[in-house]
């Protein structure tokens, strides 16, 4: 098998899935990206540690923070020491707060400025709301982190519920655009700001995933969403984030067969997310990037992904 056409291979996406499912057709050769460098992680590492980055004064929103990928990501940008932290959720997050200062004290930084903010993402006026009150409080917005999803149960589409189909649409994709439109003016006029917001997509994406109809094609949605806000506005750096194959509690709705196989950690993905935003790179704005790739051998890469403009979604006709 030519190397550009791999199975569904590395950090919970192998052929398992396809267990029982006819993909005679070839589908599963579908070039992925995981093998994009020699050496993928599956857990965080030096090159990557948050505690040696200064955000001093940078401000930062999370969305999707009460628990997993999205809580461990407030934890790393406060060992980053960022001054500003926005916390969304639907759910409480009385308790992350002290947890998150206690982060910052625990690397040396100082207490971030901390706003908890209700959020939900579907809702536009929510996510209006949430804009308005974070820039009453903070005045600026540098990162934007939209990792609030939704993983509908993974089933054929006969067996498919669609208030669920309809659920992963308006909380993977409407609430990526939702949040993103409510919050981009702010960040437009942030002096010296960064301007970056990552998209919290998936390897699953970029294959053709039997059982999940809606996830994979919102996954994809979000890549070719980035590279518009790119095109849009050029002053901004977008990126659309595969987060690992991490074990979170909507993970373990692709079944029993896949738990065993998403290994990788909430906290590769929250570090990999500081270390891609703590400075502005041109050189990937606007395109898929893996934090099971490793940053360094990434970097290394970079002269081979402008020339040949790589990591951008395509149809290929020849």
């Amino acid at each position: 098998m030519p190397k550009s056409r791999r199975c569904l291979v590395a950090n919970g996406w192998t052929g398992g899935l396809t267990s029982g499912h006819d993909m005679s057709s070839g589908t599963q050769h579908l070039a992925s990206g995981a093998d994009f460098v020699p050496t993928l992680r599956s857990d965080t590492y030096d090159y990557i540690k948050p505690e040696q980055f200064d955000l001093k004064d940078r401000a930062v929103l999370i969305t999707g923070a009460s628990k997993g990928i999205g809580r461990e990501t407030a934890f790393s940008f406060a060992k980053a020491g960022a001054s500003k932290i926005a916390i969304a959720a639907r759910s409480s997050l009385d308790s992350l707060k002290p947890e998150i200062e206690t982060a910052a004290k625990n690397a040396g930084r100082s207490v971030p400025q901390i706003v908890v903010l209700k959020l939900d993402v579907a809702d536009y006026d929510s996510a209006a709301a949430a804009a308005k009150e974070v820039e009453q409080t903070f005045g600026r917005l540098d990162i934007l982190i939209n990792n609030a999803g939704f993983l509908e149960p993974f089933k054929r589409l006969l067996d498919s519920d669609p208030k669920d189909w309809r659920m992963s649409v308006e909380t993977n994709l409407i609430g990526s655009y939702n949040v993103t439109r409510a919050f981009l003016g702010l960040m437009l006029k942030s002096p010296n700001g960064l301007k970056e917001i990552l998209m919290l997509s998936s390897i699953g994406g970029n294959l053709v995933l039997p059982l999940g109809s809606a996830y994979g094609p919102c996954k994809l949605a979000l890549q070719r969403f980035s590279e518009i806000i790119c095109a849009d506005y050029p002053e901004v750096l977008a990126f659309s984030i595969h987060p690992g194959g991490v074990l979170t509690e909507l993970a373990k709705r692709m079944g029993k067969e896949m738990e065993g196989l998403l290994t990788d950690t909430p906290q590769l993905a929250a570090d990999a997310m500081v270390w891609l935003t703590a400075e502005r790179r041109e050189w990937l704005q606007g395109r898929y990037v893996s934090v099971t790739w490793d940053a360094k051998e990434l970097v290394e890469k970079r002269k081979k992904i402008e020339e040949e403009d790589l990591l951008l979604v395509k149809l290929r006709v020849d």
